[in-house]
């Protein structure tokens, strides 16, 4: 009989263990399931703020490009006009050359 005893207060024990372990179980699952929800809540967010930080990278860019093209546009004028003004220097290197020529073959 104390055997029976012994073994029905082991069987009571386990099943309090089982029953436990199924608690315990039961309430890991619970909280993966809200660590998920969280996880898929930051996901959406860091999506979102990326997307917003693209956005304005890319507005960034275009802002820079078009200052880019401005000036690139400024130099080529200046260029062209520092072109236009070594022609006229040349020339009147040019010019001066022959005359100083000429004086020298009148002497």
């Amino acid at each position: 009989m104390e055997q029976e005893v012994n073994q029905h207060t082991i069987l009571q024990a386990i099943l309090e263990l089982s029953k436990q372990m199924q608690d315990m179980k039961s309430d890991l699952q619970q909280q993966i399931e809200a660590v998920d929800v969280k996880i898929e809540a930051v996901e959406k967010r860091l999506k979102e703020k990326i997307e917003a930080v693209e956005k304005r990278l890319e507005e960034k860019i275009e802002a820079v490009e078009k200052r880019l093209d401005k000036v690139e546009q400024n130099l080529s004028r200046k260029i062209d006009l520092v072109d236009a003004k070594f022609d006229i220097i040349s020339l009147d290197v040019i010019t001066t050359k022959a005359e100083v020529s000429m004086l020298k073959q009148v002497k």
